[in-house]
Formats: C-alpha cells, structure tokens, sequence
C-alpha cells in the first residue's frame, strides 16, 4: 500500500475542492496507506493556503492610480532608468509520482514547500513593488518613426524625446513626450493610451493625433478619432479636424489643418492658402528656411497637392506656379516676385 502513488494535480483540484468523487476516494485511499502521506498533504495545504492569500491582494485595475504611478517614476531622476533584474523562476513542481517517503524524503519535501511558498510570496512582492525600466528615443537634427510593443506607431519630429516602459504593459499605455511626435494609436478599449506632454495629459483608445509639447505651450491637433486633453481642472474632447492650444491656465481652440503631419508624410495639401503660411508649412515640414523677399507675395494664394517630393522639387513646382523666382543664400531660400493681381 505504501507503493501508490498521486499526481501533483489531483491533489490540487482535492485542495480546491474540485475533484470529482472518484478522485477524492483515490486520494483518501492514498492518505490511508502511510502517515507519511497525511503528513506530506499537510505541506501541499499549507503552500496552497499561502497561494490563495497571495492570490486575494490582487485588486481590480484602477487606471489612474496606474497613470500616476507610471508618471512618476518617468518624470523621476534617470536613476529610475536602471535595469532591473529579472526575479528568480519559481522552482519546477516536484515529481509527479511520489515513492513511499521516509523521514529523510519528508523532511526535505516539507523543507521544499516552505521555500516554495517563500519563493512565491517574494515573487507577489517583487510584481508588486518592482518598476518596469524606461525606454528613451530621442531625436536631434533627424526624426525617427517606430512602432511600440503594443502596436501604436510614432513619428518623432526634431529635437524630441519620448520616453515609455518597456513592454508597455500594465492597465494604461503611458508615455511622456518632450517636442513633437504624430502618434497611430492601436485600438484598445480596456488599456487607454495616455500622453504625459509638459504637465498636459491627453488620453485615447484608439485614433491620430499630433502633438507639439514645447516648454510653454502644448499643441495637439486630431486626424481621426477622439482626443481627451486635460491639466489642472480643465478638460476638453477633440474630434478629427479639432485642435487646442494649452498654456498654463488657458485651452484655445484651433484648426487641424490638413498638413498637422507633414513633417512625417512629406504629403502638402493648399487649397487657396496664403505664401505665407505656405512658406511656413514648408519650413516645418521640411526644417528649411524660406522667406519672402517682400510683403507683397504673402496674401497669394496657391491651391495644389504635393506627395512625397523632395524640398527642391516642391519649392520649383510653387515658384513655377507662383511665377516667382528664387534666391538662395547659404541655408535661406529667398522667394521674389511683383505680387499677384
């Protein structure tokens, strides 16, 4: 009798009181043939009593405790950026069988399941108290396109930095941005995408947006979906085409023009715009620097669409149909002409 043997998972589904009949007379038959057994039961219950109790400090998501945790460990020192090494595996369950035990096997088992037990409640600790490392892409005199573990994708313009956790897992999808980025969120309704930018929170689920974050000011203009935009008590929606302007203490309303991302498209659209905020247009999504040789150009209209051309190629076709000529001067780009009638 002292031969037979129990699985690891018959005895789980005994102590959650799971196990059909049949398995629960198997296994008090097996209680029955050496103290031993009872004795080893004795240990499995008190490691699936520690489980439990682990189990129970699992709470439901509250995203904003979550987006206020991440916030602070990203606008925390770059200490915070250290790696951090990975926990130590949980051990391997025992033996699926088990041989009749001596003193020798009973004590090394019951020695085996408090330190399993151990190694667990360390784990809940480590998962609970543990910060993800930080992520940094930064840009200079370049911009840089990339897709993050969720699937979001992102355009970072000039001189811009964006910082996430890595993996970017948790209840919320939080990252920080300083400068510009254009933003393809992915989809997802139980984990909102939140833009920590300057102070200003914006929050999606699913849509695209740019943002411009500067020391002062704060743009963000919607291409599709809806944008929440927040800081202090203030908060304002955003639908495609809608944009605001947040300062300290003021949201202004503005425009989403069709050119928001330019600057990662290369795609131009004018419909009877003025050369001036042409000539604008250009300089921000080429990083160039045009100008007008006189005020007489800058309330001409132009109505054309350009797609992927390069500066030069794009700065030609408009002084062709602007019949104006050019003048460089090192790095300037000089527009000149009569004016339009």
């Amino acid at each position: 009798m002292n031969n037979i043997t129990i699985s690891d998972e018959l005895l789980a589904r005994y102590l959650a009181s799971s196990a059909s009949r049949k398995e629960i007379e198997q296994v008090e038959t097996w209680l029955e043939a050496s103290p031993d057994h009872i004795a080893e039961l004795r240990a499995y219950r008190k490691l699936w009593e520690r489980s439990r109790a682990a189990g129970r400090q699992t709470v439901a998501p509250d995203t904003d405790t979550a987006w206020k945790k991440v916030l602070a460990q990203m606008r925390a020192p770059t200490a915070s950026r250290e790696v951090v090494s990975p926990p130590i595996a949980p051990p391997k369950s025992v033996p699926t069988s088990v041989s009749t035990p001596n003193r020798f096997t009973y004590q090394y088992l019951a020695v085996a399941a408090v330190t399993l037990a151990l190694l667990a409640w360390g784990w809940v600790q480590f998962s609970a108290t543990s910060e993800p490392t930080l992520v940094s892409v930064s840009t200079q005199n370049n911009t840089y396109e990339k897709t993050l573990p969720d699937g979001t994708r992102f355009f970072l313009n000039y001189n811009s930095t964006l910082t996430y956790p890595e993996g970017l897992t948790g209840d919320i999808r939080a990252v920080k941005l300083q400068g510009e980025a254009f933003f393809d969120v992915t989809p997802d309704a139980s984990h909102p995408f939140v833009i920590d930018a300057n102070g200003t929170e914006i929050r999606v689920l699913g849509t695209s947006f740019n943002v411009k974050a500067n020391q002062e000011v704060v743009e963000v203009a919607v291409k599709t979906g809806k944008v929440e935009v927040s800081k202090a008590e203030r908060k304002v929606s955003l639908l495609p085409g809608e944009g605001v302007v947040v300062t300290d203490t003021v949201f202004r309303s503005m425009m989403a023009t069709k050119n928001i991302a330019a600057y990662s498209t290369k795609v131009f659209d004018f419909t009877a715009t003025s050369l001036e905020e042409v000539i604008q247009t250009l300089n921000q999504g080429f990083h160039a620097n045009v100008r007008l040789a006189g005020t007489q150009l800058a309330d001409c209209r132009l109505t054309a669409h350009y797609e992927r051309e390069s500066f030069d190629a794009t700065l030609l076709l408009i002084a062709e149909t602007m019949n104006v000529t050019i003048r460089q001067e090192g790095n300037v780009y000089w527009l000149e002409g009569k004016g339009c009638q």
